[in-house]
């Protein structure tokens, strides 16, 4: 896990990388999507995750996730940060998978 660390990796982009090894996905931290960068990109499946903190602009963020959709064809998940903790592990793993059901089926 921490041999990929970097200064502004956290804690909660971390436990996230451990629970998509566990779930066999191929992924990397901090993927650039120029000018823009992901915290988590799960290769596969084109999927950014985006683990969000307290501070966030909504209209700035719909924004880059429409720029990396339409430029790079990878669709982006937000994911609060508040909700990334050990207990949580099943409910966010339920919520990727139906994240990516629904973006399959559409």
């Amino acid at each position: 896990m921490f041999s990929e660390l970097r200064k502004r990796d956290t804690i909660e982009q971390l436990l996230v990388s451990d629970w998509l090894l566990e779930l066999g996905l191929e992924h990397s931290l901090e993927e650039d999507f120029l000018p823009y960068s992901a915290d988590l990109y799960i290769h596969d499946i084109c999927l950014a995750i985006e683990v969000d903190g307290a501070f966030h602009l909504k209209k700035k963020d719909t924004k880059r996730d429409n720029y990396i959709l339409e430029k790079y064809g990878v669709s982006t998940w937000r994911v609060n940060n508040s909700e990334i903790k050990p207990s949580t592990k099943d409910t966010f793993i339920k919520k990727l998978m139906n994240f990516v059901e629904e973006r399959s089926n559409a």
